[in-house]
């Protein structure tokens, strides 16, 4: 546990990472619900109430989409900074297994990451509910949905994250995992040549938790196959990740 709270230390301490990550989750549904208020409030006739069920779906795609930003620097973070900050040798030399060096960066990034993410979709559910006016209010299901659907695909990021920055500098995993998630893993989900195949995506699996009817490209699967999908994503990156931290010269 010292081990975790010393991980999540050193992460709060990254303060232009910090501010970053709580601008591009916290900050960017605050100003999303300032500009729909203003619209709604310089013309009501032209320019709907700010809540309802269709605004709170598009801030989550929002959200979804720039905290998986976040998540990607905050998991980078997290897998380089040992080494990038050269005390990877001196924590070796203290005699603590690289396997535990390792093991606990993802429960500290999901430590510093899930509350940024939990403030930044209160405030969004909160503002569908309060200024839904005559619209029509989200379901206790559909926020449910929204809430395991953004949770998925932010924590698949930062194991991601951390397993590749075993490999990779924090640059190189920021680019490729955005680039991933924004443009190469929709190309493939569209592609229908490759049937079932698509269901092994892990965007494909975390947008399987959404509520029926809001994803556009929806993959056949079970919600349990979907859960099995991440979670292989999940063991495969963080596996690879902690054999070549085993491997990496002190």
């Amino acid at each position: 546990m010292r081990l975790v709270k010393a991980e999540m230390l050193k992460l709060v301490r990254r303060r232009g990472t910090m501010i970053w990550c709580a601008l591009l989750t916290i900050g960017s549904v605050l100003i999303a619900d300032i500009v729909l208020l203003s619209l709604h409030a310089a013309n009501p006739t032209k320019h709907g109430s700010a809540g309802g069920a269709e605004n709170l779906k598009n801030l989550v795609f929002v959200l979804g989409g720039l905290g998986t930003v976040s998540a990607i620097l905050i998991g980078s973070a997290a897998g380089s900074q040992d080494v990038s900050a050269g005390v990877f040798r001196d924590l070796v030399v203290t005699g603590r297994p690289r396997r535990t060096l390792f093991n606990v960066r993802v429960p500290g990034a999901l430590a510093v990451f899930l509350p940024l993410l939990a403030v930044a979709y209160g405030i969004t559910v909160g503002e569908a509910y309060a200024f839904s006016g005559s619209l029509p209010q989200p379901t206790a299901a559909n926020v449910g949905h929204y809430a395991a659907y953004l949770v998925a695909i932010t924590s698949i990021d930062i194991m991601l994250a951390i397993g590749l920055a075993a490999f990779a500098s924090s640059r190189v995993v920021v680019g490729v995992l955005i680039a991933w998630n924004a443009i190469v893993s929709h190309i493939l989900i569209s592609i229908h040549s490759l049937g079932g195949a698509r269901k092994y995506i892990d965007v494909a699996a975390a947008e399987h938790l959404l509520p029926a009817g809001v994803n556009t490209s929806p993959i056949a699967m079970s919600t349990a196959t979907a859960l099995l999908v991440l979670v292989v994503w999940a063991a495969v990156f963080t596996t690879a990740g902690r054999f070549w931290t085993n491997r990496r010269d002190a």
